[in-house]
């Protein structure tokens, strides 16, 4: 008899498709994955796995474009999910796992009008069914506060849209927020949780909140949950013990001024937070009123973003699969709780494609308590070369190299044009730092889990053509610094001496202009740079070489722009405007 199938419904940015998140493609099922630099959902897989299940057999991802409501996620992602896994299993129902956003998607499609009756089971982990006081931030002004590795993701995502469609969002993230992420408004808490400043923290009442989480409203009322108690078995499993907004007190003016206004229902003065919740998401928004729904009692321990990875869930998960749908279903070895590695992320938003060597060296110590380093083991990493992968198209590209326990030290990166466009080049470290959480039993003191984390993606910004090559360096000195991202001036002008000299074959082109007539007008140091440079004389060249970081860079480049544009220009258009960029580069640096 075929196992029923099992979907997993990622939560919010838990699914990555660059084409689709940037309106390339429509809405499709394939080109998806989880984003390429956090762990999430990995250790989710891996236990079904182990426990027998098959990647696209009986266990699936239903990755879907967070951006977009609660319902249009649920009927253009979701639904077709559901019947791509009956189909390739041979069932007629499956078992749904939401995670944060994804149990709000799985909601929207069982209680929804074209419910198929096709959901066996339904298990909620950490899915703020009455909102998440987080969302206000990110709808309201346009900063996004939730789990460290929900943010990690957005900041990329916006960091894309900001180089390559900055009319369409004008540089803003609330402006970005507002026209292209409306799903963010579906996570809106749906009681009174904003508090009146100046004055006692009265509540505003939520009904007369200028921005509303209507669909949240909708799917609580007394009706709807019948009707999906009715229609579906539902577990809720959630957590507490992290520090978790109750309540925001605001102020500010009736109407703020902005298009789109910001917090147009009160600027925070400050957040009223307690433990009883997951860090994002409060245990009272993540269970369910209804007497014929089965609530577990909150884990402590675990935060938001580790939900589905976290070995106490999945066993809950297990035991519940075991009682009910899958009585003969084995309990893997979950092993300890997944803690995120560090990676460093390189990005590009550019036509190039893009090589990374990285130094030898032990991994970069992780964040311990208070900050103090924690030693990571393992063997001192080699030298490598890591080849980016493109998540863009033929016209719009995000190259992105991902490092995993990076050592500290300088990063050399290559970039090869591909074609004419502006340049961008950033890059993050990624790493898990300490959280504390209330003790396994109340009042048993506090203790530390660790959750994802991000520095600030660090960006230098220039121009490519097809053919330029771009050497930079990142380099990395600790965990919680944003490494620093700079041009390598000596490498970059030593790989376009190189070039010129085969180009020009020792002083002249296939019987071009010899260089001296070409640089007959110019003034005395542009003629004495390009005779250094290109008159083969090693040491005189190293010893330009030296010599970058004041005017000599600016004197040498106007020297080579002239020989690469009238000497090799006259016979290689192509090769000359690709040379020029690469010693334009050196006089931005």
């Amino acid at each position: 008899m075929a196992r029923m199938p099992v979907i997993f419904v990622p939560g919010l940015c838990g699914s990555f498709n660059l084409l689709v998140l940037l309106d390339f493609q429509g809405p499709r099922l394939t080109g998806w994955n989880f984003p390429p630099f956090i762990s999430y959902g990995k250790h989710f897989l891996e236990a079904f796995e182990r426990a027998g299940y098959v990647r696209d057999r009986d266990l699936f991802v239903a990755f879907y474009d967070w951006r977009k409501s609660i319902q249009d996620a649920a009927r253009l992602y979701l639904k077709p999910w559901i019947d791509r896994a009956k189909q390739r299993a041979g069932a007629d129902k499956v078992v749904l796992v939401g995670h944060s956003m994804g149990g709000l998607v799985a909601r929207s499609y069982i209680q929804g009008p074209d419910y198929a009756h096709d959901v066996a089971r339904l298990f909620t982990l950490g899915t703020p069914h009455r909102g998440a006081g987080e969302a206000y931030y990110a709808w309201g002004g346009g900063q996004l506060r939730s789990d460290p590795a929900v943010k990690a993701v957005f900041d990329v995502y916006l960091w894309y849209l900001r180089h390559t469609h900055p009319f369409q969002t004008q540089l803003d993230p609330l402006r970005t927020i507002r026209t292209q992420v409306p799903g963010l408004r579906d996570l809106l808490p749906i009681d009174n949780y904003l508090l009146n400043h100046p004055g006692p923290p009265l509540p505003k009442p939520e009904a007369s909140h200028r921005e509303r989480n209507l669909v949240g409203l909708m799917l609580n009322q007394p009706a709807q949950l019948e009707l999906l108690a009715r229609r579906v078995p539902v577990t809720t499993i959630r957590a507490k013990g992290f520090p978790t907004i109750r309540a925001i007190v605001v102020g500010g003016p009736p109407i703020p001024p902005g298009d789109p206004p910001r917090f147009p229902d009160g600027e925070p003065v400050q957040d009223e937070v307690d433990l009883d919740g997951d860090g994002t998401v409060r245990s009272a928004s993540a269970e369910l009123a209804h007497q014929n729904i089965n609530n577990l009692d909150p884990l402590s321990g675990t935060s938001h973003g580790v939900l589905p990875d976290h070995p106490e869930v999945l066993d809950l998960l297990f035991e519940e699969l075991r009682r009910t749908e899958e009585p003969g279903l084995p309990t893997p070895p979950l092993g300890a709780p997944p803690v995120e590695e560090t990676k460093l992320v390189v990005l590009t938003a550019s036509p190039v494609t893009m090589v990374v060597e990285t130094p030898a060296g032990p991994p970069l110590p992780g964040a311990g308590v208070l900050g103090a380093p924690v030693e990571v083991l393992g063997a001192p990493a080699r030298p490598r070369r890591v080849r980016a992968r493109d998540h863009g198209h033929g016209g719009k590209h995000l190259n992105i190299a991902v490092i995993p326990n990076p050592p500290a030290g300088a990063y050399r990166v290559r970039l090869h044009g591909t074609a004419t466009g502006s340049l961008a080049l950033g890059a993050m470290l990624v790493s898990a730092e300490p959280v504390t959480v209330l003790g396994a039993a109340e009042g048993a003191g506090q203790g530390m889990a660790a959750q994802t984390t991000h520095t600030a993606i660090s960006t230098v910004h220039g121009q490519v053509a097809n053919g330029t090559d771009l050497f930079y360096e990142v380099v990395v000195t600790e965990i919680s610094t944003p490494p620093d991202v700079h041009l390598d001036a000596r490498a970059t002008a030593a790989d376009a001496m190189a070039k010129l000299r085969v180009a020009m074959g020792g002083g002249e082109v296939l019987g071009g202009a010899p260089v001296a007539e070409v640089l007959g007008q110019a003034p005395p140091e542009v003629r004495e740079a390009a005779e250094v440079v290109l008159g083969g004389d090693m040491a005189a060249t190293e010893a330009a070489l030296e010599t970058l970081g004041g005017a000599e860079p600016t004197a040498m480049a106007d020297a080579l722009t002239v020989v690469a544009r009238d000497v090799v220009g006259a016979q290689d258009v192509a090769l000359a405007e690709a040379l020029i960029v690469q010693l334009q580069a050196l006089k931005r640096e």
